[in-house]
């Protein structure tokens, strides 16, 4: 190997390490450029752990749970539901995380038929309640989307339609259900 590619690779060695101790001594860590920090895309704009009450009712039935824990809940009357706490917080955290898929505007919809979406009377239903008790969103969710991939979803007090992963929906379908059956 001749002489100046040895003084090559360890100039570059040096300049390696320098580039290392410059590091380790500023404290800087690389930033990864290519990787998309996250923001919450869905209906609930509020931070999920806020949430201190939620109710849930599917046809007939009806639920009040009341948050005690990051992930624990108990019914109205103090009844803890266990690990059914974890389904409704996750439910709770899909509504801020999941962005719909579509939406279509009151406009849109002006002529059209939406008994199809099934909204009216909704599947399920879910009101959130901050700490004071205010309500801070009120959803309904109807029918799946003829490919089965999406469901419907209304707002309280808002004309638009939401089209939605079914696995939000679906998330508190699990979650009354988890919570009624233990």
């Amino acid at each position: 190997m001749t002489e100046w590619r040895r003084n090559l690779r360890a100039l570059l060695a040096m300049l390696a390490l320098a580039y290392l101790f410059a590091m380790v001594v500023s404290g800087a860590m690389p930033v990864q450029r290519q990787l998309v920090r996250f923001e919450p895309k869905g209906v609930l704009k509020m931070a999920p752990e806020r949430i201190a009450r939620v109710e849930i009712s599917r046809g007939t039935q009806h639920l009040t749970l009341l948050r005690t824990g990051d992930r624990q809940w108990t019914t109205a009357d103090g009844i803890d539901i266990g690990p059914a706490g974890s389904r409704v917080s996750m439910a709770v955290q899909m509504m801020n995380t999941s962005g719909p898929v579509r939406e279509m505007a009151g406009a849109e919809l002006v002529g059209v038929d939406t008994t199809p979406f099934g909204l009216d009377p909704p599947q399920l239903a879910a009101t959130l309640y901050n700490g004071a008790g205010e309500p801070v969103l009120a959803v309904r969710f109807g029918a799946r989307n003829p490919e089965e991939y999406l469901q419907y979803m209304r707002l309280d007090g808002d004309a638009r339609l939401y089209l939605m992963s079914r696995f939000v929906g679906e998330e508190w379908n699990q979650a009354m259900s988890a919570a009624t059956a233990r």
